[in-house]
């Protein structure tokens, strides 16, 4: 019972690495896509 939970623990904090990195690549794809939008725009 202990292992799942250390396996559980783990899966989770996989989980919460993953989404911090998913989470930069959005906001860099962000930042590339806004001075594009402002520079078609002006």
């Amino acid at each position: 019972m202990e292992d799942l939970i250390k396996k559980i623990e783990q899966f989770l904090s996989f989980s919460d690495e993953k989404l911090e990195e998913l989470s930069e690549k959005n906001q860099a794809l962000k930042l590339e896509e806004n001075p594009k939008e402002r520079g078609g725009h002006a």
